[in-house]
């Protein structure tokens, strides 16, 4: 993308601070212009930039003048990866805790991947990302820290209904490098598409991303640790799934597979996973589930997206299943209604 003229990087700017390219007050005119000056024209620089300091409720001019001088004189001659990056480190370091973490659990998500609103909140609940806010459901709680993320200019709105309520998101590619990039730095998430890889990581792994596409060998998760990982997901199109009864203490697992033949994915360990909080699996062909979960007494969310499925029968007996989401011709088991804690169906 080209770089904006002068006229439409103040615009941009103006208007994502206060709302109006003509309300800039006279004591930051002289800084804004430097502060722009430095961004050279990228918009994704300017909108991280003018996010952060809209976020600051005091328009102190010290505040800008540090922001400014923590932007380096040389972005605006040559930008670079290295100087974007830290552009974006900046709107990170200040960002509170909690924002933080919610963060960088978006590169669990592969690139140019839509990301639904109700699939990430429910994901942080399921994570213990959320505090405990007197009153309020944590789920309500994790929305907020959407939208702040989505007000900060960190994740690009997709979706919307006719409230202007975000639905579903997605991230600038440049985001997303900073995001694997801190998530290396802090260990916080091993996103790869090559299991051989993760041979040397052994006990490190916390969440795993895994993009799988081609055959797969799996012989590196019989000589890799995995039981404290506790967040799983996998896109692609191989039908391989990993042997879930090496997870043993998983909060979240989300399997989607693309499209698939005659071959279906192993899932019969599922049922033993007995910390599961949140599961989804979505396929373009066929799965079969384990006939009984019942032991899956944490679970509040249960996604489940197939040609065809059958639920399992003692799913009606999961006391904290609080969402039960399935394609519109499943059958649903006897017994449903005495589900006390389900929101939604």
């Amino acid at each position: 993308m080209k770089a904006l003229s002068n006229e439409d990087s103040r615009k941009l700017f103006f208007r994502r601070v206060f709302g109006s390219e003509d309300a800039c007050p006279l004591y930051l005119e002289e800084v804004s212009t430097q502060i722009l000056k430095r961004c050279g024209g990228l918009p994704l620089a300017i909108v991280t930039i003018s996010s952060l300091l809209a976020s600051e409720r005091n328009k102190l001019k010290e505040h800008w003048v540090h922001i400014m001088n923590s932007l380096g004189p040389n972005f605006e001659v040559n930008p670079t990866l290295e100087g974007m990056r830290q552009i974006l480190s900046l709107s990170y370091i200040n960002l509170p805790h909690y924002l933080k973490t919610c963060m960088l659990y978006l590169g669990m998500y592969p690139e140019d991947y839509i990301i639904k609103k109700s699939d990430l909140v429910r994901q942080w609940v399921a994570q213990g990302f959320v505090s405990k806010a007197h009153g309020q459901w944590p789920e309500d709680v994790a929305e907020c820290y959407f939208n702040e993320l989505v007000n900060r200019g960190i994740i690009q709105p997709v979706d919307t209904d006719h409230n202007s309520e975000v639905l579903s998101c997605r991230l600038h590619d440049m985001m997303l490098d900073f995001i694997i990039h801190k998530c290396k730095e802090e260990n916080f998430i091993t996103a790869t598409d090559d299991i051989q890889a993760m041979i040397g990581l052994s006990d490190k792994v916390r969440r795993l991303s895994l993009f799988q596409d081609d055959i797969i060998d799996g012989t590196a998760f019989e000589i890799t640790q995995l039981s404290q990982v506790r967040a799983l997901v996998r896109f692609g199109n191989s039908a391989y799934a990993p042997p879930l009864l090496k997870f043993k203490h998983l909060r979240v697992l989300n399997l989607e597979f693309g499209i698939l033949g005659s071959e279906m994915p192993d899932l019969t360990g599922i049922s033993h996973l007995f910390q599961l909080r949140y599961l989804k699996i979505k396929a373009n062909g066929k799965i079969m589930l384990p006939r009984k979960i019942r032991g899956l007494e944490q679970l509040e969310t249960l996604e489940l997206g197939a040609y065809s499925l059958e639920v399992p029968s003692d799913v009606v007996h999961l006391g904290r299943l609080q969402h039960l989401i399935v394609p519109r011709s499943t059958n649903l088991p006897n017994g449903i209604g005495n589900m006390k804690s389900l929101c939604t169906l």
